[in-house]
């Protein structure tokens, strides 16, 4: 959320400074000179929010604070209460909270208005004709809508600016940009993250784009509209949509070269349910099929490159009803092996509820002894000892127990003793 935000607010001009925790904050107050706006997640981890918000209002720095914890206006009522200059509840459109920023800043957006949609930081995104400069399908057509395997898989061509900057008339001109302050959290190695974290970041900050993934000749893409996988593309031929459909024998080889020989540029997709030989339904199973195969294909890769792009999807994509929380922890139990587990999953941490989750219970489809070895999570127990307690094979267990670390729904905890006060899943 803090990488995506500052994303939004340096393509708007802005120099961005993150801090990661609430002492480090605090710590900054100390230097020059002082911000001119500070955005505040609550809970803070290490310190009070109230400690932080009081110290930034002494400084004279407004804070806007925003939360996932904190809901409804009795919690905004208290923020506010405490000093923050404005509360921003999750989720939330971006370009509010940018424009709220801009105010206290003593200055304004240029003009944006309010956006189509809601597409974190990319503001922005007007139809022709209308603020900003609309972003052309052809970027993602090279990759995310081209179905043949010849086609070129070269890079993409950048997407075009996606705003203006701020106007030159804050309260004292802005120092050169940080390196980090630039692009933080765009792009980088998949060696210091993964791909479950990446969407699950994405899933938080309701962001819309496409995340490119590198790795050698390998480039695969994964669309998202306000958090949700709505595409998946690859340049590996068998992950293409005419070889899924020839390998699960709706024609042959030859047979689909001789639809595509009947309509040259047209999608395959189209070209077969034209012919007959593919169904509205069938046709969206099997593009779902194609975009999760092509999602868990990534969810180990240990190596490579990552960038996430801001901009709308194109046109013409099928609705396909996936959601975020399915996609992680179906495809992480699927596709997780033993090894990577047992290295990623320390056997001896003790696991219980978050306090801030990025998905609500009710978003996961659990099956009854996932939800049996959910109900064991509350301190009290190490991974050792919820593995033996599980109705589930250790690969399973340990697999179903990182996706809900990797989705913020369980924290590592220190060791709870089973005759203390503790929260727990009912």
């Amino acid at each position: 959320m803090a990488e995506l935000l500052a994303e939004a607010a340096s393509r708007l001009g802005a120099e961005v400074d993150v801090q990661s925790t609430g002492r480090s904050a605090l710590t900054s107050l100390r230097r020059l000179p002082l911000p001119h706006v500070a955005i505040i997640d609550l809970p803070l981890a290490d310190v009070r929010g109230r400690e932080v918000i009081g110290a930034m209002r002494d400084a004279g720095v407004p804070v806007i604070a925003i939360s996932g914890v904190f809901r409804g206006p009795r919690a905004a009522g208290e923020v506010l209460r405490l000093g923050a200059a404005d509360f921003f509840e999750k989720p939330f459109q971006v370009l509010r909270l940018m424009a709220t920023a801009a105010r206290l800043m003593g200055t304004q957006l240029p003009g944006l208005g309010e956006p189509e949609d809601e597409v974190s930081g990319a503001i922005p995104l007007g139809a022709p004709g209308g603020p900003g400069q609309p972003i052309p399908d052809d970027p993602f057509l090279a990759m995310a809508m081209t179905i043949d395997p010849e086609a070129d898989a070269s890079p993409s061509p950048p997407v075009p600016s996606l705003a203006a900057p701020l106007p030159a008339t804050a309260p004292s001109p802005p120092s050169p940009p940080s390196p980090r302050a630039a692009a933080p959290g765009r792009q980088g190695d998949l060696a210091q993250t993964s791909v479950p974290r990446l969407l699950v970041a994405l899933y938080q900050a309701q962001a819309t784009g496409a995340l490119t993934l590198t790795r050698g000749p390998v480039k695969k893409i994964i669309l998202v509209e306000k958090g949700g996988p709505v595409y998946a593309a690859s340049n590996v031929g068998a992950e293409r949509f005419g070889a899924i459909c020839v390998r699960r024998r709706l024609l042959t080889a030859g047979e689909l070269d001789e639809v595509r020989r009947a309509g040259p540029g047209e999608k395959t997709g189209d070209l077969l349910e034209k012919a007959g030989r593919l169904t509205r339904q069938g046709r969206l199973d099997l593009v779902r099929a194609q975009v999760r195969a092509i999602a868990w294909s990534t969810f180990e890769w240990a190596d490579g490159r990552y960038e996430f792009q801001l901009a709308r999807p194109p046109a013409g994509l099928l609705q396909l009803g996936l959601f975020m929380a399915d996609l992680l922890l179906e495809g992480m139990v699927r596709a997780a092996t033993l090894p990577r587990l047992v290295t990623d999953l320390p056997a001896g941490i003790h696991l219980a509820p978050s306090i801030d989750p990025a998905f609500e219970l009710y978003a996961l489809g659990l099956r009854p002894g996932e939800a049996h070895l959910l109900s064991l999570c509350d301190g009290t127990k190490s991974v050792v000892d919820l593995v033996a307690l599980s109705r589930l094979s250790e690969r399973e267990s340990l697999a179903f127990l990182q996706a809900l670390r990797v989705m913020r729904v369980l924290d590592d905890v220190s060791r709870v003793m089973s005759d203390t006060s503790r929260m727990g899943f009912m």
